[in-house]
């Protein structure tokens, strides 16, 4: 039996001004030419950056904080610390009272290199925020800041809760 196309529809989600896809759009446009700048300098991986960034902030930090900071999986995480202590840009240390928990910590070079990167990234952020005004650029960080949370509430109840909600008149 031949299909035919559903006419559009002005009920339900449309993509190009769905929030979420919006905001990802943004974060994406803007992380390739980061993502270009510490993959051909550095030879950095996506993963790799990320851990890079949060041992740039965060001294010591476990696989586990690295991945929950970092939104990856055990799999990730470990290839990215992996790759850093490759190239020198971090160094692991048995945990304090339980080996299995190693440390990672950033390196001079690790520093370097981050502190490199970060520029770029800051110079990204500042061309967007110059866009904006200054009640502008508050009124955004506040309402990312109720994004943020919301947002980690919705990942917490999952989607079954979620379409729950949807279905409810």
């Amino acid at each position: 039996m031949k299909q035919t196309a559903a006419p559009a529809s002005d009920d339900g989600l449309k993509l190009s001004t769905w929030l979420p896809y919006r905001l990802f759009l943004v974060a994406a446009q803007v992380a390739r030419p980061l993502e270009s700048f510490y993959s051909e300098t550095f030879g950095l991986s996506q993963a790799g950056w990320r851990i890079l960034a949060v041992i740039a902030e965060r001294d010591a930090a476990n696989a586990s904080e690295i991945g929950r900071a970092c939104a990856l999986d055990p799999f990730a995480v470990s290839r990215g610390i992996g790759q850093l202590t490759e190239l020198g840009f971090a160094m692991r240390r048995p945990g304090k009272t339980d080996r299995r928990f190693a440390a990672v910590s950033i390196t001079r070079s690790g520093r370097s290199a981050f502190n490199r990167i970060a520029a770029l990234g800051s110079a990204i952020e500042a061309r967007l925020l110059a866009r904006l005004s200054d009640s502008e650029r508050n009124t955004l960080d506040s309402a990312l800041t109720r994004l943020e949370g919301e947002s980690a509430r919705i990942d917490a109840v999952g989607w079954r809760a979620l379409l729950d909600d949807a279905l409810t008149p």
